[in-house]
């Protein structure tokens, strides 16, 4: 083999070892971005709040009660678990996640973890009155230390609007707290004519 021929094969060897490293590279980068990220949206078997909630209040009785079971059996304590206890922020994972996203046509989305656990809350008040099983972990996360998920219970609080001789005093307290007030306020707005001992009080 001439010293022509030796070159030439050198310059393959080298630009195959490119190719590769840029799959590599790629595949690194794709495979990062699936398993980094936080999607803004909370899904459960693949499918938004919004639709186990539509499910909840279908007309079809058999349905929404099969639907009722698994989401009083599964994604209620799902999100109980979440509100709790999704804490997983490492500064590890922060730092990939900035640096993937300096390289063009990367763009990773991603919510912090405290915004995580109070749209656990968020949701389990969208699910409405089907969320009645979750009320005890709203009461104990709204009396608990993470200011976090505090606006996002009372709001769910009030939009599963159950046992009102119970909720509806709580939230009257809260009409007190300048942090909570509004909050407490939209929560009373769903209990309607229930509330009107909230009137009475008015808002300090």
């Amino acid at each position: 083999m001439n010293s022509k021929t030796m070159k030439k094969s050198s310059i393959k060897r080298v630009a195959l070892g490119v190719v590769v490293g840029m799959v590599l590279l790629v595949g690194a980068v794709w495979l990062l971005t699936r398993t980094l990220g936080h999607s803004p949206q909370y899904l459960f078997a693949g499918k938004p709040i919004q639709y186990w909630q539509e499910q909840l209040s279908g007309h079809d009785v058999g349905a929404s009660n099969a639907v009722f079971v698994v989401v009083s059996g599964r994604l209620i304590p799902e999100l109980v678990q979440n509100m709790f206890h999704d804490t997983n922020d490492s500064h590890l994972r922060l730092s990939l996640i900035e640096t993937l996203n300096t390289i063009p046509g990367v763009q990773m989305s991603f919510t912090e973890a405290s915004w995580r656990r109070s749209y656990a809350a968020q949701s389990i008040g969208e699910l409405g009155p089907g969320a009645k099983s979750a009320v005890p972990a709203l009461l104990e996360a709204l009396k608990g230390k993470d200011a976090a998920v505090h606006e996002a219970a009372i709001k769910a609080l009030g939009h599963i609007h159950s046992d009102p001789t119970a909720r509806i005093p709580l939230l009257i307290g809260y009409l007190d707290d300048e942090n909570l007030r509004d909050e407490a306020a939209l929560a009373l707005a769903n209990y309607g004519s229930l509330a009107k001992a909230a009137a009475k009080a008015g808002v300090k």
